[in-house]
């Protein structure tokens, strides 16, 4: 549509009149004056409760503010969880108020339902809860209230549904979870399907809950859960993290299924290891020894100080560091330097499985430099758990000696399915009796002499 020059100049007449602009003006403020009035009211209550969050300031900011459903759910918590004057029916009436404002408040839902279970109305109740859960479906924190409701009323399915899904999204709640679930439910086997979230943080959380209270059969399937699953890219898995695990396995003389969990373990850590002594090795053709039980003999890979490679306190009277300098057998040996202390104790050592009953020779590379007073370090070797499965000693090491190699044969009796290889050294009785000095140690080889089984048969029909 054109215009023409009489009606442009019309117009810039209507507009540019005075008195337009004013009503113009005027109608503008006439229909801000609600919104004013409103956020004036928002200012009003905020202004009462954010420096000082009490009741009756709360009562003052919803005079201000009545459409606020945040203040109404503040309120109500007042009412609900005070210290000195609960009123629970004042605080759902509040609570209700609230989500007639803005349903979307999952919290105040779950606060609700509270009201209703302490005044004796569990339906409105579980209702509360259904429409917490329509509007958080993914709430850890209104998942574990809700497990918290079906605890109370001993719905353990609905628990159990309540409980797995919080600890799904907050690994922390696990450990209470699995507390209560051991305490109220006696099928305890049945804990892993209900409640433990399948997936590798939450299996090794509760592998670590059952291992405590030594539970080691309900252990094993959920171990191979752990196998089965893949390690989220920001958790990080260290041999270390099943250590207490195979320790229990040791303890009970489960050597095989600690032997077991210890390869698995190292193959899960993607350490590049493998424990391949769950293999039966074939006897050597040069010689009259095969195949070596010791793990790391060398020291060649990282010492664990766990399962079965070598373990030693953090202690500064003993020192212990791989030496890649001063070494007999292949890149490194281990060093240990005594610190001036009178010690007595074994510090260094390994738990070696032994699979078969018969002789066996321990061979070893020594060197030691200026290592002091009258009781000098030996190694030990000792059944495990039980110490009368095997026993033997090497020779006292001498003062000081380049590398020499060192050799102890002993017999495993039957029914010994590990051995105990320790670094000792007796307490001195002398006035001078604080050890010094250093020694290395290197190329561990155990082996099971090949003429072992004739030995013991031997030994068998003699007995017979």
């Amino acid at each position: 549509m054109r215009i023409t020059k009489a009606g442009k100049g019309l117009l810039v007449f209507f507009t540019d009149s005075v008195p337009l602009k004013i009503a113009f003006s005027i109608l503008i403020v006439v229909l801000l004056i609600p919104a004013i009035y409103h956020c004036y009211g928002a200012f009003r209550a905020d202004r009462f409760v954010r420096y000082q969050p009490e009741l009756a300031k709360y009562t003052r900011a919803l005079e201000s503010d009545p459409s606020n459903a945040q203040l109404w759910w503040n309120r109500g918590r007042f009412y609900h969880y005070s210290l000195s004057n609960i009123e629970i029916a004042q605080a759902a009436s509040d609570y209700k108020k609230a989500l007639s404002l803005n349903p979307y408040l999952g919290q105040a839902w779950m606060d609700l339902s509270d009201c209703y279970d302490r005044m004796g109305e569990y339906e409105e109740a579980e209702a509360a809860i259904e429409n917490a859960f329509l509007v958080r479906r993914f709430s850890p924190l209104i998942r574990w209230r809700a497990g918290n409701f079906y605890l109370r009323r001993s719905n353990l399915p609905k628990m159990y549904e309540c409980f797995k899904q919080a600890c799904q999204y907050d690994i922390l709640k696990l450990g209470i979870a699995m507390d209560v679930a051991w305490k109220i439910d006696p099928n305890h086997r049945e804990i892993i399907d209900k409640l433990i979230p399948d997936n590798f943080e939450s299996d090794m959380g509760y592998l670590n809950f059952l291992v405590a209270k030594n539970e080691l059969d309900l252990a094993q399937p959920v171990w191979k859960r752990c196998l089965k699953n893949p390690i989220r890219e920001d958790f990080e898995f260290k041999p270390s993290s099943v250590f207490s695990y195979i320790d229990r396995l040791l303890f009970f003389n489960r050597i095989g299924e600690a032997l077991q969990v210890w390869d698995d373990t190292l193959r899960k850590a993607r350490t590049g290891l493998a424990d391949f002594r769950l293999k039966d090795h074939p006897p050597g053709s040069s010689n009259t020894i095969s195949g070596n039980l010791i793990w790391n003999g060398s020291f060649e890979h990282e010492i664990l100080r766990g399962g079965f490679d070598w373990r030693y306190p953090d202690n500064p009277e003993v020192r212990f560091r791989v030496d890649a300098v001063n070494r007999m057998d292949q890149l490194k040996s281990l060093q240990v330097t005594f610190g001036n202390a009178n010690i007595s104790t074994g510090h260094l050592y390994q738990i070696v499985p032994i699979m078969k009953s018969g002789t066996y020779q321990l061979d070893f590379y020594l060197q030691t430099d200026s290592l002091t007073t009258d009781q000098l370090p030996y190694l030990i070797i000792a059944g495990f758990p039980d110490a009368s499965g095997a026993s033997a000693r090497s020779d006292f090491f001498p003062a000081t000696t380049s590398w020499r190699k060192m050799s102890v044969l002993f017999t495993v009796k039957r029914g010994c399915d590990a051995i105990q290889l320790s670094l000792q050294r007796n307490r001195s009785g002398k006035f001078d009796n604080q050890i010094t000095g250093t020694l290395w140690l290197d190329g561990f080889v155990l082996s099971r002499r090949i003429d072992s089984d004739k030995d013991e048969n031997a030994l068998a029909s003699a007995n017979n």
